[in-house]
């Protein structure tokens, strides 16, 4: 088949979308099919492109098996609700154009968010008759609601508009989380057009047997646990709450590191210096690469999220990456992703944005000796390889791939 993936995140940014689609591309080049991905030039969550793609206005690369076509569009830093929505109309208008004039491929697979990236497969559809699958990872304008950031009554209207209209005129809706394919079903579409393509791990990159990252190790004192968050600081993240914890815990035996950029670090790291906390360190983002030895530096994950209905469905790239490292996790989200926590005995949850259980599950870690934390680990790892091998989600994609461009 030739596949296209289009989406505005990719390799090499960091994120969890941009690994899912890089695994998944990648896999599907090895399994012999042609893939090209359509895509931005990397800069989230900064702004800032690295010099090898500076002064470029379109670029092709190869990589991994992989043809990468990369389009201009508006950059900016992820803050600030106004100039994301630049960036997503942008990158789709620039995709669409573009799109009009590239080789004819078998089918389409379409990331969202943005959601505006269903522009594009409507224009494949209407103009070139190529199918799309929308795969739905997060979803929007509902998680932007809830949160908060859209609140004007005709802007919701009118995205919840396109939202039906993409998920109406694409061959499959691929739901990430079970809860994301409840709701998009609870909309009236049949379950058969919303297969379930959960996030993965590839274990045979994350495992227990690699040497700890000597950066990140630095900051693990002998006689002291090291929790670590490393991905996004952003509004749905829930990061203060984990502050407010360093703060009552900073006479006991635990230290905080905090690895990425977002919206909301400036503030965290202004808010970690009005409390004081001699606990905490905040590092700046650093490359995927690094990530399998950087989990392995840590004695425990630090994985939250908002206290929000739409987050019971949320499983978190990183917990399977955790997982598959052999790293307990302290989880602070309900439904789906704590039912697996709680299922594999890999860690301990919390309700989200409860200061206390947070607290409290912290003090259990505490209390675990370095050989209950390592079989907690072991038992992640065995899960995370039976139930999220990213070979084996792979291969479930390329059999709906192969089942809709058979059809027609």
């Amino acid at each position: 088949m030739r596949i296209r993936f289009i989406t505005l995140y990719f390799s090499p940014e960091v994120g969890a979308a941009q690994r899912r689609i890089s695994e998944l591309t990648r896999r599907l080049a090895e399994l012999g099919h042609e893939v090209t991905v359509l895509t931005g030039f990397p800069n989230y969550p900064s702004g800032v492109k690295p010099e090898r793609y500076r002064n470029k206005l379109i670029m092709k690369e190869q990589s991994e098996g992989c043809t990468i076509i990369r389009v201009p569009h508006f950059i900016a830093p992820n803050k600030g609700f106004l100039k994301r929505i630049m960036i997503h109309l942008t990158f789709s208008f620039s995709a669409s154009v573009y799109s009009l004039f590239m080789k004819k491929d078998d089918i389409i697979y379409l990331e969202s968010p943005p959601l505006f990236n269903g522009f594009i497969g409507l224009v494949n559809k209407w103009f070139r008759r190529i199918p799309y699958f929308f795969n739905v990872a997060d979803l929007w304008p509902q998680t932007a609601i809830e949160l908060g950031a859209l609140k004007n009554k005709q802007i919701i209207t009118f995205t919840q508009f396109l939202e039906r209209l993409f998920y109406n005129r694409s061959a499959r809706i691929l739901a990430v989380t079970a809860g994301i394919q409840e709701f998009i079903i609870d909309m009236g579409y049949d379950e058969e057009k919303v297969p379930l393509i959960t996030n993965g791990v590839d274990h045979m990159i994350f495992h227990d047997g690699i040497e700890p990252d000597p950066k990140v190790r630095e900051y693990k004192k002998e006689g002291r646990i090291l929790a670590l968050y490393a991905g996004t600081h952003g509004m749905a993240h829930s990061l203060e709450t984990i502050l407010k914890a360093a703060n009552r815990l900073e006479n006991e035996k635990i230290d905080f590191l905090f690895i990425g950029d977002g919206a909301e670090k400036d503030m965290l790291v202004t808010r970690a210096g009005e409390l004081n906390l001699i606990n905490v360190t905040f590092l700046d983002s650093l490359p995927q690469a690094r990530m399998p030895a950087i989990l392995r530096s840590a004695d425990m994950a630090v994985i939250p999220l908002k206290d929000l209905p739409l987050f019971d469905s949320a499983m978190p790239s990183k917990c399977f990456e955790a997982m598959a490292a052999g790293l307990p996790i302290m989880l602070s989200v309900r439904g789906e992703m704590a039912h697996h926590i709680n299922e594999a005995e890999c860690g301990f949850t919390a309700e989200p944005d409860n200061l206390d259980e947070i607290v409290a599950a912290f003090r259990k870690f505490i209390a675990l000796d370095s050989e209950e934390r390592k079989e907690m680990g072991r038992r992640g790892r065995d899960y995370a390889v039976r139930n999220f091998s990213r070979e084996m989600i792979t291969k479930k994609l390329e059999s709906i791939l192969q089942e809709t461009v058979s059809h027609g």
